[in-house]
């Protein structure tokens, strides 16, 4: 499979990865709620898609470190808020956060990951400038 043909605009609001079989929002949480979210809001946030059927589903989830870090193409740019350079997908919508919360966390911190460098670091979850990327399994339903 080429990195080409890994992922594809499913032409609904979704990125298909063909490698990890799974679905990732075109859009972030800032391109959403235009509002940046600390740990404990991003996964409120997530809840508030489900509760709403986001993109006609109900089972978005907060990304694990390990998906995520395959988001980083150094090929790839697309303009983030303030015109920042990230590297992700450019199917993915110019205009988002230039990082995201991920899995795993503990009472005082999660990761977060940067499309800017490709790392990961452990950031108190009281961060309060943090976006997510909400993704899903993909199937049916």
């Amino acid at each position: 499979m080429t990195e080409d043909s890994r992922f594809v605009d499913r032409g609904d609001g979704t990125i298909y990865d063909n490698q990890l079989k799974i679905a990732w929002a075109k859009k972030d949480s800032w391109q959403i709620e235009q509002d940046w979210l600390n740990f404990d809001e991003a996964m409120t946030f997530i809840d508030n898609l489900n509760r709403t059927d986001y993109l006609g589903y109900h089972d978005w989830r907060m990304p694990e470190r390990e998906e995520i870090e395959t988001l980083h193409q150094p090929e790839s740019t697309v303009l983030a808020r303030s015109n920042v350079e990230i590297h992700i997908p450019d199917l993915f919508e110019p205009g988002c956060g230039n990082s995201s919360w991920s899995l795993p966390f503990d009472q005082q911190a999660a990761f977060y990951f940067s499309y800017q460098s490709g790392m990961s670091q452990h950031y108190d979850k009281d961060f309060s400038q943090g976006y997510v990327r909400p993704v899903r399994l993909w199937g049916d339903d």
